[in-house]
């Protein structure tokens, strides 16, 4: 089962989004994504963000409302990742690295 958290921003009341089956269609989708090229930040960013919230038919702007600016791209991937297949072990680790090599960057 896929879930994603998503809280209104003026009650505080989290919603859970469930998704029980993914189609191998939303798979292609979501390995079109890690093969695409993104002029930037934002654009790659709203790629993820509204494959998500295709796969739980919800708007875009109800996740970007809906998770926190230093949860997003946390959130986000661990349900791209689950998609892809990935372990739960092995999503942890990549989005792990993806923050440390966000850290370094800038101190860099």
């Amino acid at each position: 089962m896929y879930t994603l958290d998503i809280t209104d921003s003026e009650t505080k009341k989290v919603t859970t989004l469930t998704q029980p089956w993914v189609s191998g269609k939303q798979l292609i989708t979501a390995l079109k994504l890690n093969n695409a090229v993104y002029e930037n930040d934002e654009e790659s960013t709203m790629a993820l963000v509204n494959f998500v919230a295709d796969l739980f038919d919800v708007k875009a702007n109800d996740i970007l409302e809906g998770i926190q600016a230093h949860e997003l791209m946390e959130k986000l991937y661990e349900v791209y990742y689950k998609v892809l297949g990935y372990s739960e072990k092995k999503s942890q680790k990549l989005i792990q690295f993806m923050k440390d090599g966000e850290v370094e960057a800038e101190l860099d």
